[in-house]
């Protein structure tokens, strides 16, 4: 009996066979090793039961269906996501070829998308639900890990994600990791080891100024998935964030300098990173887009994908040695005020 999953674009069919009770996992052409990969919802009841509960990984890709400008669709984050989980997979069979894959269906939601037509925003509280419940239906299953890979910034959709994981290791010692939230906190922050492994630049690096489709966004498509990048992406103008804050930018602003002044250094920052997006979403001649689109590249692209990469198996690794001793908790943008997930979109 064979069953078929997929490792993303880039990456090679994996078989695995039953033969003798014991599970092979084919080489490929070239004679390397292909992963051990399943597609949870081919699985029978039999399957699910012989899986080695301390060896088996699932991945599962969540992110929002989102305006992305006129030049990218809106399963930027989808696209973006599935490719990166093919590229976990791969990596974490590169260094523990003992371990089993399974990948979830795709969870296409994701809070805090973009506030404009075409966008589908769902609750945190939703989708941190979703997760726990997932989580929880693997735990009670014997399993002990579910990795997430992930695209959106959205500060309730980060929040709701690791809220769901630290729930999951309260109640079932299970871990749930999206990496994304310490991505993201570099990408914003400039942490200068992360910029450094990922060549880049303050500017296009996925920061304030690079935040949604600009030239992070759109070099990361060029090299998942480049057909479905307009042609005249070149063409697009740059936006900038606004030279002035109002309202509720500017308060929040405020508080990020009182905050930061009195030695709330890390909150102080996010607050920062708030103000930024609300004075963009809040600006009445918005684009539906952050930054400048015609300087991305598919290698830019693939060096922030695999600067990504690297954070992710750094993570998922101290899970796989723990064994369920201690916990991988991560700190996503705004977690100093996750209470704020609570509230209605």
């Amino acid at each position: 009996m064979a069953w078929r999953g997929a490792l993303g674009n880039r990456f090679r069919v994996a078989v695995a066979r039953e033969h003798d009770g014991r599970r092979w996992s084919e080489m490929t052409d070239s004679g390397e090793l292909r992963p051990r990969l399943f597609e949870y919802v081919e699985l029978r009841l039999p399957d699910l039961q012989a899986l080695d509960r301390a060896t088996t990984v699932f991945i599962m890709s969540v992110s929002p269906i989102e305006v992305h400008g006129p030049h990218l669709p809106v399963g930027t984050d989808v696209f973006v996501s599935e490719e990166l989980a093919g590229r976990y997979i791969a990596a974490l069979a590169a260094r523990h070829p003992e371990l089993t894959f399974v990948k979830l269906p795709s969870l296409h939601c994701g809070s805090d998308a973009l506030p404009v037509p075409g966008s589908l925003s769902v609750p945190a509280p939703h989708l941190e639900g979703v997760l726990v419940a997932y989580g929880r239906g693997l735990a009670k299953q014997g399993f002990h890990y579910l990795f997430v890979a992930d695209n959106h910034g959205g500060p309730r959709h980060q929040m709701a994600i690791e809220a769901a994981a630290r729930t999951l290791w309260r109640r079932h010692k299970f871990y749930l990791i999206d990496p994304f939230g310490v991505d993201y906190r570099f990408m914003v922050q400039h942490d200068p080891d992360f910029l450094r492994r990922a060549g880049l630049a303050p500017g296009a690096c996925g920061d304030d100024a690079d935040n949604h489709a600009g030239t992070n966004e759109t070099s990361l498509m060029l090299a998942c998935a480049p057909s479905r990048v307009s042609p005249d992406y070149r063409a697009v103008p740059p936006s900038r964030l606004p030279e002035r804050r109002t309202g509720a930018a500017d308060v929040v602003a405020g508080l990020g300098r009182l905050l930061r002044a009195v030695g709330g250094w890390v909150l102080g920052r996010d607050l920062e990173h708030l103000a930024n997006t609300l004075a963009w979403i809040g600006d009445p001649a918005m684009k539906p887009y952050m930054g400048d689109p015609s300087k991305a590249s598919a290698e830019a692209g693939e060096a922030m994908l695999a600067a990504r990469v690297e954070t992710a198996v750094g993570l998922f690794e101290r899970a796989l040695a723990s064994g369920g001793r201690e916990p991988v908790h991560i700190t996503p943008m705004l977690w100093g005020v996750r209470f704020l997930r609570r509230l209605p979109e």
